[in-house]
């Protein structure tokens, strides 16, 4: 598939001057940078105060207000490192997360109110809010979403669980052109914190030209034109702001230069969105930062001589390990940028699942032995793989609530840690996995006992942990290989059930309910038991039905997500996690080292520390369109 840009897709636009954004316009409530006003006095854009809503949000700087112009450069690790883009310059969902993870602030939706019954939940939206193209951002596009996305069948075949406390789907409802409703029939405790990284609202205007009930005979031509599967594939291209440059959208910036899906484009370019509709306390428009430009590299390295050179401006994600920590100390002065402290809001750096849905019948029943799991666990020399790998920075661990969570669970952190090869033998001996004749372990059916670990090439250095693990399972009698597979195909074996063992990084180690993925079955990112998540988020329609401690363990969070009462809904939560611990579905290694990024030294208003955390796209939660470029 290749999707459609336009025309003018590579086209740069003329380099601003980086002016103080202080000296521009005074003749208006608000100002805008130069290269905007140009294009307001040729007559090509509305005034400032015109393209900004009626209260425009006011961002705070970190350190100072900042100037305009320049350009951030970082880079992606191949064409699936989507997330990047998202944590940079893509993370406006209709509530957010504070700095510092501690709640939800307004963002899209100003403010709202909460029924007692804690059933209905009214937004107030942004008066003369507007997506990038000028058009109105209104209660329409969020009626358009809940009428033609999610209960569309063919492009939402499985609800969102979020939409759906207690089972039942919840409905949407305009009041008026900036009043929201959304209503459900049982109560909604995460509703709030859960909108704090959803987005339940499209460019109506936009999207119903691609949709096929609008325009059925149009549609279908496009997708033939475009030599597409299905109207739901042009649908989802179309609104995907990083393959389609016309896609509307509200964030700082919008692409210029977009992401190909057949490789033929080397960078991601994306420029200042003219309607943006937030600003600084001097009533300067954001961002700061002209263009943002992302180099498509196809390893980590490339990223790493590209930081230590002083081409990336401000990164951490992918180049910023414990094991390159020396390299960009060496290089400082040299590569003319300074360091951030990263602290992870994330369980651990590398968590080892074994798919306990396994195709194979003896594979799944060995691997659902949960003394086999523990068995495994004792063989790993944990505190060699941190020396080793993390430069001596962790502490063995296996995935659990941090401490600094109020869910924190001692047993659930620190059980079956101790290397221990022994005890590891004693288990595997006792479950009866006997040796063969080369002193490997056999199945039950007499067959040799092997795992295919498979890890992608991506984040963290998991080929390089997986082979000392992978050597310490051996020393016990489990034969075992790694796998460096790239990060879509991984996706692509795992939500087909296809691993034998997979590894990935923690979730949500301080909120819990947000991500769980390694404490129950909870989506296609627990990958022991994707096939039971798939059986509960879709009703029993998919998946694998889940033995019950799992079945009980999603009780308890649909019960989560129905209960209104704080202390009601924690008690439920740590009984989630004692089942967990109890089960044991997965095996970690350490707890998060000490993190660390990189930031060119004219590069400010970065927060000296920053959480990191997926769910609030981190660094996005500090604003990034108030970072800026000195001249």
């Amino acid at each position: 598939m290749e999707p459609s840009a336009p025309s003018d897709a590579g086209a740069e636009a003329p380099a601003a001057p980086a002016a103080p954004a202080s000296q521009q316009q005074t003749s208006s409530k608000y100002k805008e940078a130069p290269q905007l006003a140009e294009k307001v006095s040729r007559g090509e854009l509305p005034p400032v105060d015109e393209r900004l809503p009626v209260e425009p949000v006011v961002i705070e700087p970190v350190e100072s207000i900042g100037m305009y112009g320049g350009t951030w450069r970082s880079g992606l690790l191949g064409l699936s490192d989507r997330p990047w883009v998202s944590r940079t310059m893509a993370y406006e969902p209709m509530l957010r997360w504070a700095p510092d993870l501690t709640h939800v602030v307004p963002n899209v939706a100003a403010s709202w109110e909460v029924s007692p019954d804690g059933k209905e939940f009214t937004f107030h939206l942004r008066e003369g809010m507007r997506w990038s193209d000028g058009a109105p951002l209104t209660a329409d596009d969020f009626v358009f979403w809940y009428e033609h996305v999610l209960l569309n069948d063919e492009l939402t075949p499985v609800k969102f669980s979020w939409m759906r406390p207690g089972g039942p789907l919840g409905r949407v409802e305009k009041v008026d052109d900036t009043t929201v409703k959304f209503i459900f029939e049982h109560p909604h405790g995460l509703f709030i914190t859960q909108l704090g990284n959803q987005t339940p609202f499209v460019p109506a205007h936009y999207a119903r030209q691609w949709h096929i009930a609008f325009d059925r005979e149009a549609v279908e031509k496009a997708v033939e034109e475009e030599q597409l599967d299905s109207w739901v594939a042009l649908y989802q291209n179309k609104l995907d702001f990083l393959i389609t440059a016309e896609c509307p959208t509200q964030f700082p910036w919008q692409v210029t230069i977009p992401i190909s899906s057949t490789g033929s484009t080397n960078q991601l370019v994306a420029e200042r969105n003219p309607y943006y509709w937030k600003v600084d306390p001097q009533g300067q428009q954001l961002p700061y930062i002209d263009r943002m430009e992302y180099p498509i590299v196809e390893n980590v390295d490339v990223l790493v001589l590209k930081a230590v050179s002083g081409e990336i401006d401000m990164m951490d994600r992918h180049i910023a390990t414990p094991g390159n920590k020396a390299l960009f100390v060496d290089n400082q002065e040299a590569g003319g940028y300074g360091f951030f402290t990263v602290k992870y809001a994330f369980e651990s750096p590398c968590v080892i699942a074994l798919n306990l849905n396994h195709k194979d019948p003896e594979l799944k029943r060995i691997f659902q032995e949960k003394n086999f799991r523990v068995a495994l666990s004792h063989a790993i020399n944990r505190q060699e793989i941190i020396d080793v790998i993390y430069v001596g920075s962790g502490e063995p661990r296996q995935p659990a609530p941090l401490d600094e969570s109020p869910y924190y669970n001692e047993r659930m952190a620190k059980q079956y840690t101790e290397y221990d090869p022994d005890l590891a033998n004693r288990l595997l001996d006792e479950l009866g996995l006997q040796r063969g004749p080369d002193g490997m372990r056999l199945r039950f059916d007499g067959q040799p006992l092997f795992i295919n670990v498979e890890v992608a090439a991506a984040f963290e250095p998991w080929g390089e942990i997986m082979e000392m693990v992978t050597n310490y399972w051996k020393a016990v009698g489990v034969d075992s290989d790694v796998k460096v597979i790239d990060r879509s195909l991984f996706y692509v074996r795992k939500a087909a059930y296809d691993h034998d063992c997979g590894v990935w990084t923690g979730a949500d180690g301080i909120a819990v309910v947000m991500d769980p993925r390694w404490y129950m079955p909870f989506s296609n990112e627990s990958i022991f038991g994707i096939a039971w998540a798939d059986w509960w988020r879709s009703g029993g329609t998919q998946g694998e039905e889940p033995p019950e401690p799992a079945k009980k363990q999603q009780a308890i969070y649909d019960q989560i997500q129905v209960t209104v009462d704080p202390d009601e809904r924690d008690a439920l939560v740590r009984q989630m996690l004692e089942i967990g611990a109890e089960q044991f579905w997965a095996i970690g290694i350490t707890k998060y080292y000490e993190g660390y990024g990189i930031v060119k030294n004219n590069f400010k208003n970065v927060p000296p520390v920053l959480w990191q955390w997926h769910i609030s796209s981190s660094p996005a939660q500090t604003h990034p369109e108030q970072y800026y470029i000195e001249s």
